[in-house]
């Protein structure tokens, strides 16, 4: 299992990222383009902005994000909620923290098949209490996407953020074919043979041949787990476009 770390970058007005990819060591991951942790605070944000050709994660963990786009769609994104944005053949739109406080997340781009990437955009807020979350015997598993998630995304994926009391050890399975990703975002764990602290990202290679992975907790743990079906096309990046 390879491991690797985000690199810190800056991105629209003053704002500091932590960017696993794309970056020279990481261009992509298909079906995954992009994968931002962002910690920021007002005025820092990001301006108007378009996108095309892909689909957008935004997911909460601490404050909250304020947003528009060139659709008419508005509104908040707190903590432990989510936004999905579908770019398709174009959309222009803005975040900034609603607070002032630091508001901090993840967003995750991920690719559109080239015959798809001229669809209309769309649109869809997600609140905390609609995403479901099972918790048993020391283990919490939020779904964002995946079975009984209301979040609609057209590449077949799954996203959960998942927390491990210390000593607890849970199986994830990766379905055949997927390309896989584990993210830490606070302890120490190991993930099959590898371990891995907060920060680092774990990714299995090659994409799945249909695997479980174990993951035991070291210390309290938390980190995100996705996994998607690649596209089998090599994206064009052009800044904010990927063709």
């Amino acid at each position: 299992m390879k491991k690797m770390r985000p690199s810190p970058t800056t991105d629209g007005m003053g704002a500091t990222v932590k960017r696993l990819m794309p970056t020279r060591s990481l261009p992509y991951l298909d079906p995954f383009l992009l994968l931002d942790h962002f910690a920021i605070q007002q005025p820092a944000g990001f301006p108007s902005h378009p996108h095309r050709g892909f689909e957008i994660i935004t997911y909460m963990l601490e404050g909250a994000f304020r947003h528009a786009d060139s659709a008419g769609h508005a509104g908040t994104i707190p903590a432990g909620g989510l936004q999905r944005i579908t770019a398709g053949r174009g959309v222009v739109h803005s975040e900034f923290p609603a607070g002032d406080g630091v508001s901090s997340g993840l967003q995750l781009w991920i690719n559109l098949p080239r015959a798809e990437k001229t669809i209309e955009p769309s649109y869809q807020d997600v609140a905390p209490e609609r995403l479901p979350t099972e918790a048993f015997d020391g283990i919490s598993i939020k779904t964002l996407v995946g079975e009984g998630s209301p979040v609609e995304i057209r590449r077949p994926m799954v996203y959960y953020d998942i927390f491990l009391s210390q000593g607890k050890t849970h199986s994830l399975s990766v379905p055949k074919g997927y390309q896989a990703l584990f993210y830490v975002l606070e302890g120490q764990g190991r993930f099959g043979e590898t371990a891995g602290a907060e920060g680092e990202a774990l990714i299995p290679e090659p994409p799945s041949r249909a695997e479980t992975v174990d993951v035991s907790a070291v210390t309290a743990l938390r980190f995100v787990f996705l996994a998607g079906e690649p596209v089998g096309e090599r994206p064009v990046f052009r800044g904010s476009f990927v063709d």
